[in-house]
């Protein structure tokens, strides 16, 4: 366990999907991720899991200083590449699992047309994380946008993946996130049924004042430089991710307008 303390007001909860080098908006490179784990362990950053830092939140006293790391989709890159480096520095991470596909590769029905197939993790992959220390999770059965779905067939979602997760590791699953970030009041209620905490894809730091069934996420993607990555744990760097944030929110503003 590390201290937690009243004076940190800011928990930058990071969000890796695969771990290559073909540059993907989705895709780190496994050089400048063994990179950032580098820059934490030399800022004296410690890692907290999901559950931790909710409980912290709730009680308005956040770790300090430290981070959650999360990869979302389960891609088996994040046992080949991720595992080794996070061991290293004795990390821990939450490793989101899209449990109809694990075993396959990411071309669930929602997936982008032009998006690149990547192999996910297998079962025996999923143990070994999990006997490791990494933290395992729900992102549902099949990656739907719940919002979409009935309540009935949203919460089959959550229920069956947790259950077949739990079936495997053997132990309880209380971490989810919302595929593409989507939920709305509905959706969080079903959430709150089956797990703790849960994440969605807003862009920003959690905080006292998050909610820990909506909890904000820091998208490596707007930070892989190492130089701005370092200076996410700094004053300019959140004053960067909220103009990164309102720039993308303008921008999904504008996309919504031209779809109408």
């Amino acid at each position: 366990m590390i201290p937690f303390r009243s004076g940190a007001k800011h928990l930058p909860v990071l969000t890796y999907h695969s771990l290559d080098d073909s540059q993907s908006v989705l895709s780190t490179s496994p050089a400048v991720f063994s990179e950032h784990m580098r820059i934490l362990h030399d800022l004296g950053i410690a890692t907290v899991s999901l559950s931790e830092a909710a409980q912290a939140l709730r009680r308005g006293r956040l770790p300090a200083p430290a981070v959650a790391i999360t990869f979302d989709d389960g891609f088996r890159n994040t046992y080949e590449m991720a595992l080794p480096v996070l061991a290293r520095y004795g990390f821990t991470a939450t490793v989101f699992l899209v449990t109809d596909y694990c075993e396959r590769d990411n071309s669930w029905p929602t997936q982008p047309a032009g998006a690149l197939r990547r192999p996910l993790l297998g079962w025996s992959e999923v143990r070994e994380l999990s006997r490791a220390g990494l933290v395992i999770g729900s992102h549902t059965r099949t990656h739907p946008n719940l919002t979409r779905l009935s309540a009935d067939e949203a919460e089959a979602e959550m229920v069956e993946s947790k259950r077949a997760i739990e079936h495997e590791i053997q132990r309880p699953v209380d971490a989810f996130a919302y595929p593409y970030g989507y939920c709305n009041e509905t959706v969080k209620r079903l959430a709150s049924a089956h797990f703790t905490v849960a994440c969605s894809t807003t862009l920003g730091f959690a905080t006292s004042a998050s909610d820990p069934l909506a909890l904000e996420r820091l998208d490596v993607y707007y930070v892989r430089s190492p130089a701005l990555f370092r200076r996410v744990f700094a004053v300019e760097g959140r004053a960067y991710v909220r103009l990164r944030r309102l720039a993308r929110d303008l921008r999904r503003w504008a996309l919504a307008r031209r779809a109408r």
